[in-house]
Formats: structure tokens, sequence, C-alpha cells
């Protein structure tokens, strides 16, 4: 029973430091659903889209690079998404990585950087998006 308990509190302790990172990611890091990529990509629209798993070490790292821009990221977490949606997705875009950072433009990725070797200004700035000093 006492092992139990243990195991028990150290997985609230770690579902909490997950959130505690979510609450405190910078504003242009815009949190979404595989169904609201989706969307986004029916209607057409120009985006960036990081995807990683929240709880991960390197995708927090690549999350505290791109908040230095002022652009907004969309980040897709994908510890919180159907596996066999993901997988699908996945496959039809060559997401092969944990973190993965790809310039979307409707339902065509153009462009994939590596968030921790990728020039940001670089990657982002030949749409002419402003970065923080």
């Amino acid at each position: 029973m006492r092992v139990v308990s243990v195991l028990g509190l150290l997985l609230l302790s770690f579902l909490f430091y997950c959130g505690d990172v979510k609450a405190e990611t910078a504003d242009n890091i815009c949190f979404v659903t595989l169904d609201a990529v989706k969307e986004k990509m029916a209607a057409k629209e120009e985006f960036f889209l990081f995807v990683g798993r929240l709880d991960n070490v390197d995708t927090q790292r690549g999350l505290k690079r791109l908040e230095a821009v002022e652009q907004t990221i969309y980040f897709l977490d994908t510890k919180e998404i159907d596996y066999v949606a993901y997988k699908k997705f996945a496959k039809k875009y060559n997401i092969r990585t944990m973190t993965h950072l790809g310039h979307f433009k409707g339902k065509y990725q153009f462009a994939v950087a590596n968030v921790f070797t990728v020039d940001l200004p670089s990657f982002l700035g030949y749409q002419g998006i402003l970065f923080q000093n």
C-alpha cells in the first residue's frame, strides 16, 4: 500500500510539473489540438507548427528558443492526442523526430527545421517576421 501511495504521489507531481511548464509558456506559443491543425490546413492558413511532447526535455528546450520570437508558433503536444490519428498525420508530413518545426501553407509543409540548430531569424524571418531584442 505504501508503494502505491508513493507511486501515486510521484505521478501527481509529474503531472503538476507539466502543467507548470504549460502555464509558464510565452504568449506567442499557442497550444493546439490535431483537429485545430487540420482546420487551419483546410482554411489554407499559413502557420508555423512545433510538434513535441511537453513532458520531454528537448521539447521544453525547443519551446524556450521559440519564445524569443514575436511570431505565433502553434504547439501540438503529441502526448495529448490520439496515437493512431497522430501516426497518420506524422506519416503524411514525414515527422520522424520527437521535436519537429514545420512551416505550413494550407495542407502543404514546405519547410522544416531542427529547432535546436536552425537560425530562427532566417527560418522565420523570410516572411517579414519581427524578433524581440
